[in-house]
């Protein structure tokens, strides 16, 4: 039960939960082969790359972001779910 993965300390989606998109991949991918060429030679020339890692990082982010709403969210609505029935449970109470 979600409730008891908090309580517990098993909810982790930032962890656990990684974006599927293809724009999320890509962006690691062109992040991976910028910081290689940084790796070899880091000149004044360089910074142009530098901004467009940076670029490419914040799109990761983002999509990353969406994701871990998503999950929070629908986690969210699980745990209010979750509660209604406790309470139902607990008080013998029918909640409409």
């Amino acid at each position: 039960m979600i409730l008891e993965a908090i309580y517990s300390g098993d909810f982790y989606p930032s962890e656990t939960v990684v974006p599927k998109s293809e724009k999320y991949r890509n962006a690691l991918k062109a992040c991976e082969k910028i910081m290689d060429r940084l790796a070899e030679k880091l000149s004044k020339e360089d910074y142009d790359l530098v901004e467009e890692l940076q670029d490419q990082a914040s799109i990761a982010q983002c999509e990353e972001n969406e994701c871990h709403f998503k999950v929070g969210f629908s986690a969210g609505l699980l745990v209010q779910q979750e509660a209604v029935e406790q309470l139902k449970i607990v008080r013998g109470v029918t909640i409409k």
